[in-house]
Parts: structure tokens; sequence; C-alpha cells
């Protein structure tokens, strides 16, 4: 620590120009700051050591906790596709067994109403054709056109 002499020493003025004066030596100032601040200085780097160890541990541990975040949403993004592949998978199962429920309903539903329903009858057959003779004769040129090479006016010459 520097001794107040030594304070005051800073104070005295040292060979001007001009006049002579009582001698005196140059004062060394670069010196006089040099020992005032080392030993502060010195403090300091310790804790900019400190400082820089800290960041050093803050940016590893940091680059730990993104890589383990990444792990996680990866195994979060896998587990979700997962999952939806499951209940794209059930969803298309219950599909396929309400189409086949109503398949089988519609299905027995024709055969119960085939069953039930009786075919034409023989009469509602023999009117039909008594009415398609009608049609038939009642054309334009009595369907002589249309006969074939046994039916009388349509001897095939065509």
């Amino acid at each position: 620590m520097p001794q107040l002499g030594d304070f005051l020493n800073r104070f005295r003025p040292a060979g001007a120009p001009g006049a002579a004066s009582r001698a005196g030596v140059p004062a060394d100032r670069a010196a006089e700051l040099s020992a005032e601040l080392d030993p502060v200085l010195a403090m300091l780097a310790a804790a900019d050591a400190e400082c820089a160890r800290l960041v050093a541990e803050a940016e590893q541990e940091a680059g730990r906790l993104a890589a383990q975040g990444r792990d996680q949403a990866a195994s979060i993004a896998a587990d979700g596709v997962q999952r939806a592949e499951e209940a794209r998978g059930q969803a298309a199962a219950e599909v396929l067994a309400a189409a086949g429920d109503q398949a089988r309903l519609a299905e027995r539903a024709a055969a119960e109403q085939a069953r039930t329903r009786s075919g034409p009858s023989e009469e509602d057959v023999q009117a039909l054709i008594q009415a398609a003779i009608e049609l038939v004769r009642t054309m334009p040129d009595g369907g002589a056109d249309r006969a074939g090479p046994d039916r009388p006016g349509g001897g095939g010459d065509r």
C-alpha cells in the first residue's frame, strides 16, 4: 500500500521549463498507477476467471438441455405418429364392421322380401302377352316388317 508521502509526491512539480528551481526527479506516472492498480486488477482477474468458468458450464448445461429437449420432442412425435396410426386402423375397422353389418341387414331384408313375394300369376302373364300382341297389331304396318320368317307376311327376303 502506498504511503502518504508517496501519494503527496505525485502532486510535486518536477522539472518544468523555465527559471531554475529546486532540483527534482520527474515522477513515473505509469509505475505509480501500475503499483496502485495491480493488486485490484489481480483480484478482478480471479473473478473474471470464475465468470468465464461459470459461463462455460452454463453453455454446456444449455447444450445438454437442448439435446434432451430434442430427444423428448422426437419421442413425443414418434408416439403421436404411432397413436395416429392406431386410431386410423381402429376407425377403419369400425367403419368396415358397420358396413358389414349394413350389408348383412340388406341381404336379410332382400332374402325375406324374395321369400314373401310371389311371382306373377299365370293370368297376369297371359294378360301381358295379349297386350303385347295388340300393340304389335296396332302398329302402322301391322308389325309385318318385324315378323320373323316363320310368321305370315315376314318372308325373310330382306
